[in-house]
């Protein structure tokens, strides 16, 4: 009797722990810019899975939430930002910026992501025109274009701005269903997540730049996919009539020397090889400081400042695009 006793004892104790241990996460750890925290944020607030295998996830409809420091909402299609018409005004040129979670703007208000720079620089420019952002986080190349093809589509776009980057060559990543303490607990992610870096660190796990090499190797799953899905891209602009454009984002860690010219060489020759534009955007940000670049310091996503510098590179290569449309179409004058 005294033996149950105390084994009760002790499952109530550790119930009041882990009880404490989770308040103490959410109300002290949790300060709004906690990278696994915010993350996990942004799977239960605004990501919804798509039972499509080459889709995956993808927004909820209305969603908003503050992640990263940042308030993000999804307008009636999923679509960061506000609500867009089903198509542009006479004359106007319709954007479309199609990415992850960069071109998302992880971490960046939404008047300061790239995509919303740009439309607004070039509308400061004279220029009719208007976009929509279909930047979703941890999406790859094919889940890009399903999503182009999806919801893009129908809004006819004249211009696609791909933005490309190095981790777009992964494979669609598995959805196993989460455990109860995955989907609730705060704490649980936390001690996950340090787990993860610190076997990471000690482990057999490859260091970043050779995870990022390993996903180019001629035979690499994700690299095969990615090649076919950048060939989807380019027949699906033609299809559509739009100008398909394709910016490489720079993985920001190190700059100069910049340690992926090579990575960067065999995607623009898959590109390139469809006649479709390749613009690095290295030569943007490669004289800055990587910290100055990053979202915070454990996380390197393009902050609000590499998101202007992205902005003024594609700017500056969009005016001619408009330039040419104008001529022929009389959009974007």
């Amino acid at each position: 009797m005294k033996a149950a006793f105390n084994v009760f004892l002790v499952v109530i104790a550790s119930l009041v722990c882990l009880v404490a241990l989770e308040g103490l996460t959410r109300l002290i750890v949790d300060n709004g810019m906690i990278y696994e925290l915010e993350m996990w944020k942004y799977a239960r607030e605004v990501k919804v899975r798509d039972a499509r295998a080459e889709l995956g996830h993808r927004h909820r409809a209305g969603a908003e939430a503050q992640l990263m420091g940042v308030a993000v909402r999804t307008n009636s299609l999923g679509l960061r930002g506000p609500e867009i018409g089903e198509k542009a005004g006479p004359g106007v040129a319709r954007i479309a910026f199609v990415g992850d979670s960069i071109t998302l703007g992880w971490g960046v208000a939404e008047k300061d992501t790239f995509a919303h720079q740009v439309v607004d620089d070039l509308a400061k420019a004279g220029r009719k025109v208007d976009g929509f952002n279909l930047g979703v986080g941890n999406y790859n190349t094919l889940q890009e274009l399903t999503l182009l093809r999806d919801v893009g589509a129908a809004l006819k776009p004249d211009i696609i701005v791909l933005s490309y980057f190095i981790n777009d060559a992964e494979p669609i990543p598995r959805y196993a269903d989460s455990g109860w303490l995955t989907e609730h607990s705060a704490a649980w992610v936390v001690l996950r997540y340090r787990l993860d870096s610190l076997l990471r660190q000690f482990g057999e796990a490859p260091d970043w730049k050779r995870y990022y090499r390993m996903l180019y190797e001629p035979q690499a799953a994700g690299w095969l996919q990615t090649k076919q899905a950048l060939g989807g891209f380019a027949s699906t602009a033609r299809a559509l009539g739009a100008k398909l454009v394709v910016f490489n984002i720079p993985e920001l860690r190190e700059l100069k020397p910049y340690p992926f010219t090579d990575v960067t060489a065999k995607v623009r020759t898959v590109i390139e090889k469809d006649g479709v534009p390749f613009v690095d955007l290295l030569p943007t940000v490669e004289k800055l400081a990587p910290e100055s670049l990053w979202v915070t310091v454990p996380d390197p996503h393009p902050n609000a400042r590499a998101a202007t510098a992205f902005a003024q590179g594609m700017t500056a290569y969009l005016l001619p695009v408009l330039d040419t449309l104008c001529r022929t179409e009389g959009k974007g004058c």
